[in-house]
This record gives structure tokens, sequence and C-alpha cells, in this order.
């Protein structure tokens, strides 16, 4: 693919076009090239996540207030609605696979992601 001329964002859908799936952004690349690239984002995406949830100034307080549980809580109950959408068992339940993700995070810190992986 000629990326020389191509914009780095996709004007249609605002992703960067090496990871954009959009019919005008796919022409000329490979599927495998596509995932890829999206597979690499998503895990500096997590690496990011992680980093803002330890270090952000945000996060860094002395005591915790009602607010600030809210705000992790919110950032956790997205996070479950991906790995609920990765532990869809056959049937498609989605509560069934609620209900094994909190009860392997119920697990002790050491095996929580023993558990999780078990969980899926």
């Amino acid at each position: 693919m000629d990326t020389a001329n191509q914009p780095a964002i996709c004007p249609r859908t605002g992703t960067r076009t090496a990871a954009c799936a959009c019919g005008a952004c796919t022409r000329g690349s490979s599927p495998d090239a596509k995932h890829t690239t999206n597979k690499r984002d998503v895990l500096a995406l997590l690496d990011l996540i992680a980093g803002c949830v330890e270090n952000h100034p945000s996060q860094v307080f002395e005591k915790a207030t009602w607010g600030r549980v809210g705000d992790i809580a919110h950032l956790r109950e997205r996070l479950m609605e991906i790995a609920v959408g990765f532990g869809l068992g056959h049937d498609g339940d989605e509560q069934a696979a609620r209900g094994r993700i909190e009860e392997a995070l119920c697990t002790e810190d050491e095996h929580v992601g023993e558990a999780l992986i078990d969980a899926m």
C-alpha cells in the first residue's frame, strides 16, 4: 500500500489508517496487517491504562473519597464489559460470564490472574 499520500488518520472514522477497518482504509492492505496493527494498539492502550491507574495524578491521593471510588468503579465496569465479551460461552450468556469473572476476582491477590484465566 502506498502510505506516502495517505493521511495518518482516517477522515471517516477518526482512527489511524494503519488500524482502520473502513472500506477506504482497507484497500491494498491485508487482514493480517490490520489485525497485527490493532493488536499492537490494544496492548499499548492496556499499558497506558495500567500506568494511569497506578501513576496518574488523579489516582494519587492521601485519602480516598466516594468520588474517587466512583471513578475507579466506572473504569472497572468498562473493563468488565470487555472481559465479559471475551468470556462468553457457547450459549452467549453474559450473566454467566460476568458471574464467573466476578467469582474469579474474589480469589486472593497472588492467584487472581490464574483464576481469571480459568474463568474464561
